[in-house]
């Protein structure tokens, strides 16, 4: 328990003790700052209560290192304005720390989000990067606003994350694989603070993701008898979402990656998509095979008929010069979902998994699997392999030579 205390001032304080109840009151006394300039110098001078030496203690910040007395003045009105708009909302230098700036979360998050916009503009993140980042910047800010209100940089801290993270979950009722996306962002986030000095150390660390042991993706591969059906209702209703159907299934082109694709990327002579780098997910430029079957329907479709530069899906999935958003695909698989009764673990991105999982199955080459579906090793590619569990005759048979 600490002792009583005097204002160190010179006046007296009420004294007391502080007992569990009043800690937190305790800590937050404080006189108001003041600007003063003498013998020592120009500084802002104010007391606040040391909760380890259990006492008030004298704060002061310098600044003789702005020039100029009517800028000296000006510079202190504004930090003297900010330190007691802090300490009135609970600040303590003791306790935080302090940096010469007195950087507030808002202004952190501000800077980081014009950090994000050059970084998009200068073409440097994808665009699902860009919008998933602001996304989940957007979502940090309302739940501090709703929720838990912070108002400085040092109140970011592990617990503040940990915190953020179960609501996240929990509370909005996110599958494991979004949590995970979430601390992915306050990663990145807290990285970008700690380099800019903004933060010591990232509120992050010792925060573990959810194994991906513990759960699995929130969809399945489709039966080949339902796929058949996909692929008759769409040539009658939906004709240009076949399209995209047959690229997702047979090349396994994503449906972000799809978007992108310009009909100059297509070879018919040769049978091949290019995915140039700037549209692929692992900024690779890199070739795929299209099956005849599917070259035939593009070609039946007209889609060669449009520009070189227009894109291949454009608005209502036609040519056009103008890219889509990803969803529109998501959009017109969930028109699929009623007359055909689709699961909700049946997505459209399922056709992906299940085209690989049909090629595996019959036995072609895992190579050609992997290079085709871009995979970056063998065992990914391994991973859509559906091995048996029956004995192999060939093995029960065998009579070798030892």
């Amino acid at each position: 328990m600490c002792p009583n205390f005097s204002h160190p001032s010179g006046g007296t304080a009420q004294t007391r003790s502080i007992s569990t109840a009043a800690t937190v009151a305790s800590i937050r006394q404080y006189t108001l700052p003041v600007y003063r300039e003498n013998g020592a110098g120009a500084y802002i001078e104010f007391f606040a209560f040391d909760p380890e030496s259990c006492k008030m203690r004298r704060k002061t910040i310098k600044l003789n290192r702005i020039n100029g007395l009517c800028k000296r003045r000006k510079y202190a009105k504004e930090v003297i304005n900010r330190l007691t708009e802090q300490l009135q909302h609970g600040w303590n230098p003791w306790i935080a720390k302090d940096t010469s700036n007195l950087l507030t979360f808002e202004e952190g998050a501000a800077r980081y989000e014009n950090y994000i916009e050059k970084m998009n503009s200068d073409g440097l993140y994808r665009k699902e990067t860009y919008a998933g980042y602001k996304s989940y910047l957007k979502i940090l800010k309302e739940y501090i606003k709703a929720r838990k209100p912070i108002y400085y940089m040092y109140q970011f801290d592990r617990t503040f994350c940990v915190d953020f993270l179960d609501w996240v979950f929990i509370e909005r009722n996110n599958g494991a694989q979004t949590r995970n996306n979430y601390l992915g962002f306050l990663k990145v986030f807290s990285g970008f603070l700690v380099e800019k000095g903004y933060l010591q150390v990232r509120p992050t660390e010792g925060i573990a993701p959810i194994s991906r042991r513990l759960y699995t993706k929130g969809r399945t591969i489709i039966p080949l008898d339902v796929v058949g059906k996909i692929a008759d209702y769409c040539a009658l209703n939906e004709k240009h979402f076949l399209l995209a159907c047959y690229l997702l299934y047979y090349c396994f082109i994503r449906p972000v990656e799809m978007t992108r694709l310009r009909i100059r990327d297509f070879n018919i002579k040769e049978s091949t998509i290019t995915i140039p780098a700037e549209s692929a997910k692992n900024k690779a430029t890199q070739t795929v095979t299209i099956p005849k079957k599917v070259l035939l329907y593009a070609i039946d479709l007209g889609i060669f008929s449009a520009p070189m530069d227009d894109f291949i899906f454009s608005y209502n999935l036609r040519p056009g010069p103008t890219e889509i958003d990803p969803k529109h695909f998501r959009d017109h698989w969930d028109n699929l979902r009623k007359p055909l009764g689709l699961k909700q673990e049946w997505k459209f991105y399922s056709l992906k998994d299940t085209g690989i999982t049909e090629m595996c199955d019959r036995n072609m080459a895992t190579i050609a699997v992997r290079d085709q579906a871009r995979h970056s090793s063998l065992a990914i590619t391994d991973i859509y392999t559906r091995h048996n569990a029956k004995a192999n005759p060939d093995i029960i048979c065998l009579d070798g030579a030892l």
